[in-house]
């Protein structure tokens, strides 16, 4: 108890002692402001002063803790091991060694000799504290030794020796009062530059905090007004260091003070004359001083954005608002000589670079527009500025020396700075309030239409190379990706105001014999460049698209649709660039600039819409043809003379871009196969971008839309590459620093298989890919190879047959040319669990129990239960056994409601049974819309036998209208439309030519037809037609709309041969499915399918709705095979999609693969295995009875429904997977169908005619019954 009671009295000796060093100390610890920051100042006093470890205090804390308290610590430690043996008690160890080190004497008699040596160290500091500081300012002025500070060098315990050597000096306040006194007085420069070398000593925060440092701020203002180079560069100094202070105190008082200074040169007459007078030549040297301080002052107001949000918001908004003042300084003078302080700031800053930092964020730019708002001088005086400048242009002379700058060089970046303004501000919502201004030069307010007119203007009137290079560049920084800035240039009138001036024949004359210097002189390079740079720019967004394309103030989702376009600013951008690409004075930079224009126009379905049509395209088809090898060397020398002057001047990289943006687009592509220059167009562009390594599977997608593209594509050999870098990727042969992790590894395979997944999705890739030329030895080996079954490869082969199989003409392909679904069961079989048919369940076995059940049973989502691809998305309880032989168990088909026993009689019942015996005319074909109508509104489904009647009876109506038959038909007209039933079809053995007899009335019943000879009935029929068979007999007979017992087979292939020869106007290999639907539909009935095919194809909604008819017209109309279903159908749809709903077209785009392409083969099957066969129904209806542009309108609908699974997965590589094995769920034709019609009303008008001129090759205008 007395141990404790002496220790105990120390402290009550301690505290008057510390409270006395800390009254001393408390300027230093006031800079220092945290336990953080003092800690670090006494790191860097150790790391950076030797003296620093000979302080006593120093020296003992180390000894004690690193020689006696250390050595006991370890003791300690080493005695609980040997006392545990090598084992920890359950609790925790460190507490308990804590409590004995505690309680050991070493570490008592280590806290005593801490405290003693504190103590000590404390009592000299205190004692000593006014002898080791600097006392100068008190001595007499020959005491030099007094006023000299050095360090304490025989008192190694002062702390004082460390301070010295780190550059930190603590006066005394009444030294601050003396320093003060000598900053005004000014009357001995020696002690006024003294003053000034102790304020650059001391701390840079600590002169701040005094009582005096207004006087001592306006002593330093003073000597930035002093004419001595020394003392205004010390003084410059001050507020260097100050600016770099950690004090947020110091840092606004030195900027606030820099601005003072500024505003003192106009503030005194003495130094006014310092300030360069208004339009006169510009000395450097003799504003040197004024110079140098906005130097500082920009280049610190460039950095505070980064700081000034741990500045109290009192300082920020002193800072600011003392920023604009100082630019608004003088601005409301009129009779005003000098140039003003925002005049200065365009000779330091022209571009406002530190006001771009300081909308940068929304803080700030909260703050700065506040402030401007405030002081609005700012902003009136640059708009001012630069619209005089911009209307009274003049040459720009420099002069000859660069210590003088001309007043037309000082007029110009007074424009620089104030239009950088302008657009810094415009750049922002907030900022765009500002405006409109009001300019004592206008009679009316400037908006920031004005001022972007006034820009062009100027660009306009071709004055300054140098104002169209810049200009051009303020606008396509402005804009550039930015959708909200695009649309202000639009409607400012940008486009209109360039293209009327750049559209006129004198300044741009086609005469190719025109002299280049005279060329020049009319047309200025730098004036066409900077229109094209402007335009491009404007076309990168979508926003200028449609503005481009649709015309000024237009919505885009117009009642008008496309049609009602009459003054679109499209057909003038693209006249522009032909007549560059015309002209052989053109530079190769210019070409690069107009291509990259017509490359934006054309990039979105309604540019290529438009302007397909146009001379350029002609032009470009027509260069490619001159560089075809098949052009005919017996060409007449005139003729080639006289298309010489309207030909391009083109290289082939230089049209590169062009035909690759041909290419991407469906529209694009099959123009240029029509024209047959396709392959001269891949060639040129396929290895150019295997070169540069930019070939990616979007454009290997599109490509492949065609058997002519895929054999391109296969004569390059350019999916090789491909696999070998899939191989790489999936073996871990990449090169990479460290190993992948198992998600980036999966990531790198998802995009190096990403574009043979693309390729797959289309039935000519996949025949690519599965060909000798392909890729099937190494895709085979990896996929039934014994030895690969357990590999990386073996499941991305299963991958690729996965999305293959996704499209049921690759279906019926795959499995007749090689048999796959009898390979897979196999493997299934060898991965049986013992006896039993029980199957590992794998990621492989999971694939592949995917692929064979989408191979072996049709339908959509409610019609068949498709198993998911990946372990991870099975749930346990609702998997259905994986199986080893076909076919597979009744668990993968739902089961179907019990249906009633009677029909029930809907709207349609009703209204074709009361119809039945009378007449069938176009009132019958409205009254039967309606009703139609009225059942898929309410939810109900038309069934079949329904559908059956609709298209017998609606096609006779067709065929008595002329405007609905197919140009080129040898269809007649029947006598009479009082017929009640389907006509009768011709003899098998019959030509093309039908006699549609009214009035054979034909049975229901499923009529088997005797075929005499099999061989050669079979021999009409593709292998993949044949092996689809058992697939479609199979879905009728799961539907119960086919007779299983009877020659069904037998009459599907008699209705199939009998298309093929007598309807067909070529073979093809792929199968047939709009036949398989109406036989379905028919219930196996030969007669009235024959009949209902033959009257279809007669008539233009055939044409559209029977893609495999559409296809055999190649060699008796202007349409190419898959033309209809991709450039027609699907084209329209991203036309319709691009304008309507934005968002989920710009989705699709996104994809790294080209999904349009899965889109055309659901169009191409009829949507049969995509949607339930009552939905299948309801589209043909639709297109039937409501006309050919439906089929548009349907897929529109059909892809907003499925908005949610495409936005989520847009941009990923799992896209493609997502939309091929997604199974479309609660979607109903009758729930969209007021989209649909509202869609039509819109659109019809250019949709309908789009669709049907590829058909119309013996008329161009086609004006159809539903316009």
């Amino acid at each position: 108890m007395e141990k404790k009671g002496k220790d105990d009295e120390a402290p009550r000796d301690f505290k008057p002692q510390v409270k006395d060093l800390l009254a001393h100390m408390d300027p230093m610890i006031y800079l220092a402001g945290t336990a953080d920051n003092t800690s670090e100042m006494l790191s860097y006093l150790a790391d950076m002063d030797p003296a620093f470890h000979k302080l006593q205090l120093v020296k003992n804390l180390r000894k004690g803790i690193r020689e006696e308290l250390s050595k006991a610590i370890e003791g300690h430690v080493e005695n609980y091991l040997e006392e545990q043996k090598g084992k920890m008690r359950s609790e925790n160890p460190i507490d308990f060694l804590v409590e004995r080190i505690e309680s050991d004497d070493v570490f008592n008699d280590f806290v005593k000799n801490v405290r003693t040596n504190m103590e000590n160290s404390v009592q000299y500091i205190t004692n000593h504290f006014d002898d080791e500081i600097v006392t100068g300012m008190f001595a007499n002025d020959e005491d030099e030794n007094t006023y000299n500070v050095s360090p304490n060098d025989s008192n190694e315990s002062s702390l004082n020796s460390s301070l010295n050597q780190s550059g930190l000096l603590f006066l005394h306040p009444a030294q601050y009062h003396n320093i003060a006194k000598s900053l005004q007085n000014k009357k001995e420069m020696e002690t006024l530059s003294d003053s000034l070398n102790i304020l650059l000593a001391v701390t840079p925060g600590e002169p701040v905090m005094q009582d005096c440092w207004p006087e001592i701020k306006k002593g330093l203002r003073e000597c930035l007004l002093d004419d001595v180079p020394e003392i205004f560069d010390k003084a410059l100094k001050v507020h260097c260091k100050l600016l770099t202070s950690q004090v947020h105190n110091a840092v606004k008082e030195a900027y606030l003070n820099l601005l003072s200074a500024v505003a003192g040169f106009y503030m005194s007459k003495r130094f006014l004359s310092k300030i360069p007078l208004k339009g006169d030549n510009v000395n450097l040297h003799s504003c040197e001083s004024i110079i140098r301080l906005l130097k500082i002052l920009i280049e610190f107001q460039k950095e505070l954005p980064l700081l000034w949000i741990r500045y109290p918001e009192r300082f920020v908004d002193d800072m600011v608002e003392a920023t604009f003042n100082l630019l608004g300084l003088n601005l409301s003078m009129k009779d005003n000589k000098q140039m003003t302080a925002l005049d200065m700031y365009c000779l330091v800053d022209p571009e406002a670079s530190w006001l771009k930092r300081w909308v940068h964020g929304q803080w700030g730019r909260s703050k700065t527009f506040s402030a401007m708002r405030s002081n609005s001088m700012v902003l009136f005086h640059s708009v001012s500025v630069c619209i005089n400048y911009l209307e009274n242009l003049a040459e720009i002379s420099l002069s000859d020396t660069r210590d003088v700058i001309s007043s037309s060089l000082l007029a110009h970046l007074r424009f620089m700075h104030g239009i950088n303004l302008i657009m810094s501000v415009l750049e922002f919502s907030d900022g765009r309030k500002l405006f409109p201004v009001n300019v004592p030069s206008k009679e009316e307010l400037v908006t920031m239409q004005g001022i972007i007119q006034t820009l062009i203007r100027a660009l306009n009137s071709n004055t300054s190379a140098l104002i169209n290079k810049e200009v051009s560049s303020l606008l396509q920084n402005f804009c550039s990706h930015d959708e909200m800035k695009s649309w202000i240039l639009c409607d400012a009138g940008v486009v209109e105001l360039l293209l009327q001036e750049v559209s006129s024949s004198e300044k741009f004359p086609d005469d190719k014999k025109e002299m280049k210097g005279e060329l020049e002189k009319k047309i200025p390079v730098s004036y066409i460049k900077a229109v094209l740079v402007i335009l491009d720019t404007i076309l990168s967004t979508n926003n200028g698209q449609k503005y481009i394309l649709l015309g000024r103030k237009r919505k885009s989702s117009s009642k008008s649709g496309l049609s009602g376009i009459i003054n679109s600013p499209a057909h003038e951008v693209m006249s522009l660039v032909l007549r560059l690409l015309r002209n052989k004075q053109t530079s190769s930079d210019m070409k690069r600039l107009a291509i990259s224009v017509c490359c934006n126009l054309l990039a979105s379905p309604v540019g290529i819409h438009m302007c397909a049509q146009h001379p350029l395209i002609e032009s470009v088809i027509e260069h490619l043809k001159n560089k075809s090898k098949s052009v005919s060397t017996e060409r007449k020398l005139e003729e080639i003379e006289s298309r010489a002057s309207m030909s391009l001047h083109l290289s082939v990289p230089q049209s590169l871009p062009l035909l690759t943006t041909l290419l991407l687009s469906y529209k694009g592509f099959f123009l240029l196969a029509r024209e047959g220059v396709l392959p001269l167009a891949l060639t040129q562009v396929l290895p150019e971008m295997a070169r540069k390594g930019t070939l990616n599977a979007k454009i290997l997608a599109s490509v492949c839309c065609s058997p002519e593209g895929c054999s391109v594509v296969a004569s390059l050999k350019v999916l090789q590459p491909f696999w070998d870098i899939l191989c790489h990727v999936a073996k871990g042969q990449e090169l990479m620093q460290q190993p992948p992790t198992e998600e980036e590894k999966e990531e790198a395979i998802e995009a190096a298989e990403a574009p043979l997944l693309a390729l797959t999705a289309t039935y000519q890739g996949t025949q690519l890919i599965f060909s000798e030329q392909g890729l099937l030895t190494p895709i085979s080996e990896s996929l039934y190879s014994t030895s690969e079954m357990l590999t990386q490869m073996h499941t991305i082969a299963l991958r690729l047959l996965g999305s293959a199989t996704s499209v049921l003409d690759s279906v019926a392909f795959l499995q007749a040319s090689f048999g796959y679904q009898e390979e897979l069961l196999a493997q299934q079989h060898h991965l049986r669990c013992g006896e039993g048919d029980s199957v590992i369940v794998d990621e492989n076995s999971i694939l592949r129990n995917h692929i064979l059940v989408k191979s072996y049973l049709m339908g959509g989502g409610s019609e068949r239960w498709l198993p998911p691809l990946a372990v991870e998305e099975m749930s346990t309880p609702s998997i259905p056994p994986l199986f080893t032989h076909y076919p597979p168990p009744r668990d993968y088909i739902p089961e179907k409601p019990i249906r009633s026993m009677h029909k029930k009689q809907n709207e349609v019942w009703r209204f074709l049974t009361d119809t039945r015996h009378g007449l069938h005319d176009v009132g019958w074909l409205n009254h039967c819309r309606k009703a139609v109508r009225a059942v898929l509104l309410s939810g109900e489904h038309i069934k079949s036998w329904l559908v059956m009647d609709i298209i017998d009876h609606s096609v006779r109506v067709f065929l008595a209208s002329a405007e609905e038959l197919l140009p080129g038909s040898s269809t007649s007209l029947p006598a009479s439309s009082t017929a009640t039933t389907p006509t009768s079809p011709p003899p098998a053995s019959a030509s093309n030519t039908f006699n549609l007899v009214p009035g054979v009335t034909l049975s229901s019943a499923s009529t088997p037809v005797s075929l005499s000879n099999e061989g050669l009935e079979l021999q009409l029929l593709s292998e993949s037609q044949k092996a689809v068979l058992d697939l479609v007999l199979r879905y009728g007979s799961e539907l119960q709309i086919l007779n299983a017992n009877g020659n069904v087979r037998e009459n599907l292939i008699e209705v199939l041969k009998y298309t093929q020869s007598n309807i067909f106007h070529s073979s093809s290999d792929k199968c047939d499915w709009f036949t398989m639907i109406i036989f379905l539909i028919y219930g196996g009935n030969v007669e009235r399918c024959r009949c209902a095919l033959a009257n279809l194809s007669g008539l233009l909604v055939g044409g559209v709705l029977w893609p495999s008819f559409a296809d055999s017209l190649t060699n008796s109309h202007e349409i190419m095979p898959g033309q209809m279903t991709l450039a027609g159908i699907i084209h329209n749809v991203q036309l319709v999609l691009s304008i309507e709903i934005p968002t989920l077209y710009l989705a699709l785009q996104a994809s790294e693969t080209c999904l349009w392409n899965v889109v055309g083969e659901w169009v191409r099957c009829i949507f049969l295995g995509v949607l339930p066969w009552v939905e299948v129904c309801h589209y043909l209806i639709l297109v039937l009875l409501q006309g050919p542009d439906y089929a548009v309108y349907f897929v529109v609908a059909l892809l907003r429904h499925m908005k949610g699974v495409i936005i989520k997965y847009a941009g990923s590589y799992k896209s493609l997977v997502a939309l091929q094995t997604g199974v479309i769920y609660g979607w109903s034709a009758g729930d969209h169908l007021n989209f649909m019609e509202a869609l039509s009303r819109r659109h019809r008008r250019t949709i309908l005619p789009a669709l049907v001129n590829s058909l119309c090759n013996l008329r161009r205008q086609c004006t159809p019954h539903q316009l």
